[in-house]
């Protein structure tokens, strides 16, 4: 486990650097182990104190080791990751506090300083909401720092770190027997791959489905990130920035779909949550985003 000190703070991304005479296998390897000691390091840190960018960080660390993961599945086929359905628990609480921290401190005052003056919005129901809201994150981190420390989530850890070292041991498959030029060729055209379905998919008006764009645009440009020393500068670039782009757009919406759902979840404001979502959302709020979690107690 982490030392004390390495337990205070946010942890930031690190670039994997490229080192000459890699094997595939000590790449893959080196790039999931950074991704995985981002998330770990992170979730560690929320067990001792409750920073918003602790958390923040934490839920981008495991949506950075996802993306690798799905990123490399093909390469990974004779050699499975380790079972994280411990860790599920975790990440959900994570999602949940993280979801939190952005509707109180991003979303809702930033709504609150748009709003007109309206007798459905009384002053004292919106300072009672806001109350409401504190009460659950704080359950929330309490919940997060309980799985934290849940023994079980220490063996998952631990689970994935040996698996991430004994990947470095691998030899390549067989199905592909990349070399390092083989292996350069085929990262660029995975990208480009992901690329297009982002293009494809740009223009739907579909809720639910952009939400699974978003997701897409994430795991791409965490892919980039990681890959940016082994691709060729320019389409990385390129790559890069549409992706980015895709998820700042759609980030916005799906913060403030997340904050309404948090106060209908409380099902105490239902005129608040009518004006609420004629003033910002439209009516189709409630009808086509995916569920965020489990209501608030």
């Amino acid at each position: 486990m982490p030392t004390k000190d390495s337990t205070t703070s946010a942890h930031f991304a690190r670039t994997v650097t490229r080192v000459r005479g890699q094997s595939v296998e000590h790449i893959m390897a080196a790039i999931l182990l950074e991704n995985f000691m981002h998330m770990a390091l992170n979730e560690c840190a929320l067990g001792t104190r409750h920073d918003t960018e602790i958390t923040h960080q934490a839920r981008i660390g495991w949506r950075r080791l996802q993306s690798s993961l799905r990123f490399f599945k093909p390469l990974l086929k004779d050699f499975p990751p380790a079972p994280m359905a411990e860790l599920k628990p975790l990440i959900q609480t994570t999602d949940q506090l993280r979801n939190l921290d952005v509707a109180l401190d991003d979303t809702l005052p930033t709504w609150w300083a748009a709003l007109p003056a309206d007798p459905a919005m009384a002053p004292a129901d919106w300072t009672d909401m806001i109350r409401a809201l504190q009460d659950a994150r704080t359950k929330a981190l309490h919940a997060v720092k309980t799985k934290a420390h849940d023994p079980e989530t220490t063996r998952m850890l631990l689970n994935m770190v040996h698996w991430i070292a004994q990947l470095s041991t691998q030899s390549h498959p067989k199905h592909l027997a990349l070399d390092r030029k083989k292996f350069s060729q085929w990262l660029f055209k995975r990208l480009q791959s992901w690329h297009k379905k982002l293009k494809i998919g740009a223009d739907s008006s579909d809720l639910a489905r952009q939400h699974r764009l978003r997701i897409l645009a994430k795991q791409q440009r965490y892919a980039i990130e990681n890959l940016q020393a082994r691709v060729p500068r320019t389409s990385a670039q390129r790559f890069h920035e549409r992706a980015q782009k895709l998820q700042v757009d759609l980030g916005v919406q799906r913060d403030q779909y997340i904050a309404l759902e948090l106060i209908t979840q409380l099902n105490r404001y239902p005129g608040m949550v009518a004006l609420l979502q004629k003033q910002f959302l439209g009516p189709q709020a409630h009808t086509a985003q995916p569920a965020i979690g489990k209501p608030l107690k």
